[in-house]
């Protein structure tokens, strides 16, 4: 399984663009980057490490050592850590039929493992998941024909009717980037998420501007109703940020948006598109659902991942902070 968290992309995303603390660590056997998280609650400061993309051995003993060692080499000075754990639990095509037992099935052994893990090694379910137990990819070799039978039935007609309705896809020209984040940022405010900032935004065009990225759009009578960022890593391209005008959700624009995506990734010899995480199957109501549910529609790979764990360092202050994380909500 590609592993996005640790790659070189992204630790020069993490370092260069967002401009966070970085350190390294040896833990398995294996050398991993991670960030520090800086906040001031007056008047303390508070520091967290997450270590995003972590293997677990299968040797018990092993992990229950190391991790040990770990907290021995940072307590006293952090409140915890945070560990995404990638290791795979199973996965599957989105276009099988995944009856209500199946999805039950998932729910109770996703919160067996988190029972299991918090016994024998002593970590706790993240109460904030800053990598998703889910992630969602889609193979590029395959024909436009085998991309829509993938797809599901409502998928498909709306990428019918975005085609017969006049949609047009485009690389986007370098003199509306401003336009991409403001339409972006509209769409962000009027849905209450938060989004890349400005100067976030300017240091990932000054970084990726050789050839690296691209900005895909779709455009209806010579507007723009939806963009995609796409970054090229090896065969495979990641979108980490887009928008889509909701004005025109019953037309399709984003299911036709990344159906021209695969098409043109294969064309231009790219294999796997990694559109990022989904929702576990079983959870309706996380946070991360409805998107999840768009990229199931789409087909593509489905992978059930361990996801994120705290390390605690310090239990009393872990417990603030975790109790002021929720009432800011």
């Amino acid at each position: 399984m590609y592993n996005l968290y640790q790659s070189k992309l992204r630790k020069d995303i993490q370092h260069e663009i967002y401009r966070k603390p970085m350190f390294t660590v040896k833990l398995f056997g294996k050398e991993y980057f991670g960030t520090i998280k800086e906040k001031k609650i007056w008047p303390f400061v508070t520091r967290r490490y997450q270590i995003m993309g972590i293997e677990l051995p299968a040797d018990k003993e092993y992990v229950q050592k190391e991790m040990v060692n770990l907290r021995k080499g940072f307590r006293g000075k952090w409140i915890f850590f945070q560990l995404g754990i990638i290791n795979e639990i199973v996965s599957f095509e989105n276009r099988m039929l995944k009856c209500d037992e199946f999805k039950e099935d998932m729910k109770t052994f996703r919160l067996g493992l988190q029972n299991v893990l918090q016994l024998d090694y002593s970590i706790l379910p993240a109460f904030r998941e800053n990598m998703p137990t889910a992630w969602i990819t889609y193979d590029t070799t395959k024909a436009d024909e085998e991309f829509l039978r993938d797809m599901n039935e409502s998928c498909r007609k709306r990428i019918k009717k975005a085609i017969a309705g006049g949609i047009e896809y485009r690389i986007v020209d370098k003199k509306d980037y401003e336009l991409f984040f403001a339409k972006r940022q509209k769409t962000a405010d009027a849905k209450w998420f938060n989004t890349i900032s400005k100067s976030q935004y300017d240091g990932l065009l000054n970084y990726i501007d050789h050839g690296k990225w691209i900005l895909i759009g779709a455009f209806l009578d010579g507007e723009m109703i939806a963009w995609t960022i796409c970054l090229f890593d090896d065969k495979m391209i990641y979108c980490p940020y887009g928008f889509f005008d909701r004005k025109y959700n019953t037309i399709g624009v984003q299911h036709f948006l990344k159906f021209k995506l695969f098409s043109r990734a294969r064309e231009n010899g790219y294999t796997t598109v990694d559109t990022g995480g989904g929702a576990p199957t079983g959870f309706p109501k996380h946070p991360l659902a409805g998107v999840s549910e768009f990229k199931e529609s789409l087909g593509g790979t489905k992978s059930e991942l361990y996801g994120s764990y705290d390390v605690v360092l310090n239990r009393s202050l872990y417990r603030v902070f975790k109790l002021r994380y929720k009432l800011r909500g």
